[in-house]
């Protein structure tokens, strides 16, 4: 692991140092250990320690008072989001109480470390320097967030777990959200792979049958409903595009969909930015303005994608390569 942490150190100071353009370029997803491949419980700890492993090489290369620039120049919360994903996909592997337990250590980071990496995106916006100590206390909230990440024995104890799924899939008791938005379980009729285009169909089929649009962006329970739809479809999204065969298979159909992800983000952020101008008094007309606009864009390329049937063709693809994969 020595060699991995120096090369995301080497990597971190590209990101910080370089053009915007080496940050982005730097935003691409690592393939899961293993290729997917094998059945469902055995690739379960190669795919989450690899995972792991990666997220605390580049978590190791931040300094405890790194900056919001430098977070948000930085790729690993975007490692914990993939950690994330595939603790949830694995979840049938592993007995659900003490994979919920290490679960809660890795999504409050995800979000604390979005807190603080917004602070750039906020400040830009409403043309002003930010409060000095609303700054620190998310530095603190974020370093609190990622302490348990950063321990050494919850380090270990997470490898220990990951490294001894059970012998089969669990057919006892339920998953978490997003295999119960996917309406279905774990099956060992799959092998890793198989599994993993079958949770992806599955939430899919969700969106395929929901309406994916909203009419009022500051009602409060749309605009929920909003960052919930966003999230479901990128989790499909990052999801397939972690296993090399639904990677491959979804490649012809993806765009339109991740133009959605990205439009649907614009909103969200500009939304992140009007919350913050009301809570301190500041341009709040013109960042409700922005809501509005990105909204509107957003808006457009929904039509699109349901008027091309984008979805359609995201399941059929998907499908295609769960039905491949069947013992």
């Amino acid at each position: 692991m020595r060699w991995y942490r120096v090369v995301c150190m080497l990597l971190l100071v590209v990101a910080l140092t370089g053009p915007a353009t080496s940050a982005r370029a730097q935003q691409g997803l690592t393939p899961v250990e293993g290729g997917g491949e094998g059945r469902y419980a055995q690739a379960a700890a190669t795919e989450l320690q690899g995972a792991l492993d990666r997220l605390t090489g580049e978590l190791d290369a931040v300094p405890m008072d790194a900056t919001p620039e430098q977070v948000r120049a930085a790729t690993f919360r975007r490692r914990i989001l993939e950690l994330r994903l595939l603790m949830d996909f694995n979840s049938f592997a592993y007995e659900r109480p003490k994979m919920n337990a290490f679960r809660a250590n890795v999504d409050s980071p995800y979000e604390s470390v979005g807190r603080y990496q917004d602070l750039p995106m906020i400040q830009k916006a409403l043309g002003t320097e930010l409060d000095p100590n609303v700054v620190q206390n998310r530095l603190h909230e974020m370093n609190d967030a990622l302490g348990p990440l950063r321990d050494q024995g919850v380090r270990a104890a997470m490898r220990d777990f990951f490294a001894h799924p059970l012998p089969s899939a669990r057919t006892k008791q339920g998953g978490p959200g997003i295999w119960d938005v996917s309406q279905s379980r774990a099956s060992d009729s799959f092998d890793a792979t198989g599994n993993a285009a079958l949770l992806q169909s599955g939430v899919v089929h969700y969106l395929q049958g929901a309406d994916i649009g909203v009419t009022d962006i500051f009602d409060p329970t749309q605009e929920a409903q909003f960052h919930l739809i966003r999230k479901r479809l990128r989790s499909a999204l990052i999801l397939a595009a972690l296993f090399p065969a639904t990677s491959a298979a979804i490649q012809d159909v993806r765009k339109p969909l991740d133009d959605l992800v990205s439009a649907y983000g614009d909103t969200n952020d500009a939304f992140t930015i009007y919350l913050y101008a009301k809570e301190v008094g500041i341009n709040v007309d013109a960042t409700a303005g922005a809501v509005r606009d990105n909204f509107a864009k957003a808006q457009a390329v929904k039509d699109q994608v349901v008027g091309t049937h984008a979805l359609d063709a995201l399941a059929v693809a998907m499908n295609g390569v769960r039905d491949s994969r069947r013992h």
